[in-house]
């Protein structure tokens, strides 16, 4: 006879290389993107009393953001007067390490790996470039990916213990945190209905399903009740500007998918793998987990993607593709003993490497699933630094404009976020994020990056006679067609601007030799 198996006991200390791994990472690819900084002001108006308000005095208040609970949360930050910029990543980042944590434990118990395939399995996750990267943001991508996954390990992982009042605590966090969040609880309630199905539709895990649904529509119903007696929506308005159906957008998700793949083709390799190994005693593992990395590709497909890095949409997914990378391990480790360590030694090592935007795949590959299509191409490394880089940029503007605009002045803009946080305008949103009038007004755009197919230009607000047409940071001694446009002198804009210019102070954290360049409406 075949001794029985003792299963493995969890080993905290795997957790550790796996760990440090994810903090090395998280710190080099740190930053800040620009879209953060609109919650912030939400934040810190909720903080002074004013209420989840992006506009004090400009209309009725508008749902400019996507993740409520997140703004909650930054708020009491802003209250204990406590930086929100640093709040948020250090938040972000705590997040990530429970979810590193909490992934290698689930998959060591489930799969009853040994210790190396625990080690392995964290490593993996610590390495791959999405987690390194929205480990920080300042957006609420990495609490969103741990409550979904909180859902699954209380509801589906333990067969024997389905704990579905925990899980719908998850679930109602999952649809708080995100807007969309409530998309991927679906996703594993459906997953536990197979799982129930194939089970002889055991009362457990039934009950299970029904209390978590129970508490996810109490708490997600409740919230849309109080946003549409705020806000005069059912909809949080991003969702206005970003959702529509067409087939270019369909086609740009095609695009984002497959450039998402293949710039970490880690993820790919693990996907392929797992369509031709299913085992009925993992059913708990693969279903739910092959449910959900689908079901969230297809996700993105739908919405037409998104124009931040490293698949942020996608993100909820990671997690569970970790399980399945730890599935095959525990799969092939019994009749293999070095291949599995050298898949997961190569695994680390190319996530590693694509951290530093050293890829398996050439670019030449890569940027045939050019999805941003409004700019070049750029790898999802250089973007992410793009967009670190014009957050400070625009915490700059914001700041020299908040030292020399008036309480209550407006203006029309872009880039609402840093700018925005910082210098207290009243703003006119070009996308429409803050300002719903757009949406109405403006078809959407061909070829445009995903989330930007909606725009207006600093015109269309003239009826609302704002103060200022825009404003930007110049070296003092630069042309005054700088950053505007070649022939600025004669241009018909010219006509309806003055432009005042304020040196940079050493509060502005500007550079040396540079100006505020502010256009201000003739009245």
């Amino acid at each position: 006879m075949t001794a029985e198996r003792t299963p493995q006991a969890w080993r905290p200390w795997t957790l550790l290389p796996a760990l440090a791994l994810f903090a090395a990472l998280a710190w080099k690819l740190d930053f800040l993107c620009d879209d953060a900084f609109i919650s912030f002001r939400y934040s810190r108006h909720l903080a002074e009393g004013e209420g989840l308000r992006y506009n004090l005095s400009l209309g009725p208040p508008v749902e400019g953001y996507s993740n409520f609970l997140w703004v909650l949360w930054l708020a009491a930050f802003e209250r204990l007067g406590v930086d929100v910029t640093l709040a948020a990543r250090l938040s972000s980042a705590l997040c990530g390490v429970l979810l590193v944590a909490w992934v290698t434990r689930r998959a060591s118990r489930s799969l009853d790996l040994g210790p190396l395939e625990t080690a392995a399995t964290g490593l993996f996750l610590a390495s791959l470039p999405p987690v390194a990267l929205w480990a920080t943001g300042g957006l609420a991508t990495m609490p969103t990916a741990l409550f979904v996954f909180g859902v699954y390990d209380r509801l589906l992982a333990d067969p024997e213990r389905p704990r579905g009042w925990q899980a719908g605590a998850f679930a109602a966090l999952a649809g708080l945190v995100r807007a969309d969040g409530t998309v991927w609880v679906l996703l594993l309630l459906g997953a536990g209905g197979l799982l129930w199905f194939f089970s002889q539709r055991r009362r457990e895990l039934c009950g299970a399903l029904f209390r978590t649904t129970l508490v996810l529509v109490a708490v997600v119903g409740a919230h849309v009740a109080w946003r549409y007696s705020y806000y005069g929506d059912f909809l949080p308005n991003t969702a206005r500007v970003k959702a529509g159906f067409s087939m270019f957008r369909l086609a740009r998700g095609l695009d984002y998918v497959a450039a998402w793949l293949l710039t970490v083709p880690t993820i790919a390799l693990v996907l392929v793998a797992s369509l031709r190994r299913w085992r009925g005693g993992l059913r708990e593992v693969w279903l739910p987990a092959g449910v959900v990395v689908a079901a969230t590709l297809g996700y993105g497909i739908w919405v037409g993607g998104d124009f931040m890095p490293m698949g942020r949409f996608l993100f909820p997914a990671v997690p569970f593709v970790a399980l399945l990378f730890a599935a095959l391990l525990g799969e092939l480790g019994p009749r293999h003993r070095l291949l599995p360590l050298g898949l997961a030694c190569a695994c680390i090592l190319a996530n590693s490497l694509a951290c530093f935007d050293l890829n398996l795949v050439p670019d030449s590959l890569r940027s045939r699933f050019h999805f941003r299509q409004d700019r070049a191409w750029q790898s999802e490394l250089e973007m992410r630094a793009g967009m670190d880089q014009r957050a400070r940029e625009w915490s700059v503007l914001g700041r020299a404009l908040g030292r020399v605009v008036q309480r209550g002045e407006t203006m029309s803009a872009g880039a609402i976020g840093a700018m925005g946080y910082y210098s207290d305008l009243e703003l006119y949103d070009e996308y429409g994020l803050v300002t719903p009038e757009v949406i109405a007004a403006a078809p959407p755009r061909e070829r445009s990056s995903p989330g930007h197919d909606v725009r207006v230009d600093t015109t269309f607000f003239l009826d609302k006679q704002p103060t200022y047409a825009g404003a930007l940071i110049a070296p003092s001694d630069s042309p005054s067609s700088y950053g505007l446009f070649a022939n600025w002198e004669q241009h018909p804009f010219r006509k309806l601007v003055d432009v005042e210019r304020y040196p940079l102070v050493d509060s502005d954290r500007g550079p040396a030799g540079w100006e505020l360049r502010l256009l201000r409406y003739r009245r």
